[in-house]
């Protein structure tokens, strides 16, 4: 056979022999990563065939995994001694608005928006009738005025958070006009604006209490005056509901009803005169200790108010 036909035979039979071991997958995965390549790219180049090489990926290019999931594109390094990157600014966190708190001013008749009852004040419905008597430091929401014939305005609306069950109307003599909201003042300002006027009601009306029993008893024209404004008083009330009155007849009544007003207030100066005179006689309302420690009380709420709002 030839000197030459075992070196012819054993370098076929190790190219036949690499061939199938390389490119069988349960064999080749048995050799080392690098002997693999070597083996797989030695026998494709004897065979003279292309080489597998794996083209690189650009750097700029995601790299996707089997499944589905995508890694970044790889950042190149920066050279040495290059300054370092400054990361881009992360865009600003937009500042919360501040909180702004409405301020509520006393306001005439005319402007208010609500009102709180400065003193025990009767309550009327739409058609004058006297519905009850509302204690101080309740809130009254203004829906809309009218002219009351006994003088001032008549605030028609309702009361909050307590509503009547339907729409009735105050003097504004008898409150303190507000503009905004109670909902512009914070709870505590708000427990302060009611407790303030609701205790000053209190002494008001017991102060008045004291006067008839301490001091105006004591006068001798005390029961002549209470005659004289309970008559006046009654008079007004009867005209008031006369809607029907008109020209001469109520020019007439109007009189009348200005003549009880001058009597009932010169005795009133009379009593007051007399009470001058005879001090000695009479204790002074003012000293009480009941109402001056209700002053002390509705007085302590005066810092918690906003300022302008506490009329003593």
């Amino acid at each position: 056979m030839g000197k030459s036909f075992w070196p012819i035979f054993l370098i076929v039979a190790a190219l036949g022999a690499a061939t199938v071991w390389t490119q069988t997958p349960r064999h080749v995965t048995r050799l080392p990563d690098g002997l693999r390549s070597s083996m797989r790219s030695w026998v494709r180049t004897a065979k003279g065939l292309p080489s597998l090489a794996t083209p690189r990926r650009p750097k700029d290019e995601p790299l996707v995994l089997l499944g589905g999931t995508t890694l970044p594109p790889e950042t190149p390094a920066a050279p040495v001694g290059a300054p370092a990157a400054v990361p881009a600014a992360r865009p600003a966190v937009p500042a919360a608005a501040p909180v702004v708190v409405k301020s509520v001013h006393p306001a005439t008749p005319a402007q208010a928006d609500w009102c709180v009852l400065k003193e025990t004040t009767p309550v009327q419905s739409l058609d004058d009738k006297v519905l009850s008597n509302a204690p101080g430091g309740r809130f009254f929401l203004i829906e809309r005025r009218a002219r009351a014939p006994e003088g001032g305005t008549l605030l028609i609306g309702n009361f909050t958070p307590k509503k009547l069950p339907h729409t009735v109307q105050v003097n504004s003599r008898n409150v303190l006009c507000l503009s905004g909201s109670p909902d512009d003042l914070t709870t505590a300002q708000l427990h302060a604006l009611k407790m303030y006027y609701q205790l000053r009601a209190e002494a008001v009306d017991y102060l008045a209490e004291v006067r008839k029993s301490k001091g105006d008893t004591a006068s001798p024209l005390y029961k002549q005056l209470q005659e004289a404004e309970r008559i006046r008083d009654f008079r007004a009330k009867e005209l008031k509901n006369m809607k029907t009155l008109a020209g001469d007849q109520r020019a007439v009544e109007m009189e009348e009803l200005a003549r009880l007003e001058q009597k009932a207030k010169e005795i009133r100066e009379l009593h007051e005169d007399w009470k001058r005179a005879h001090r000695d006689q009479v204790s002074d309302p003012t000293k009480d200790p009941h109402y001056l420690g209700l002053v002390r009380e509705y007085r302590n709420y005066i810092s918690a108010m906003p300022a302008g709002l506490a009329v003593d």
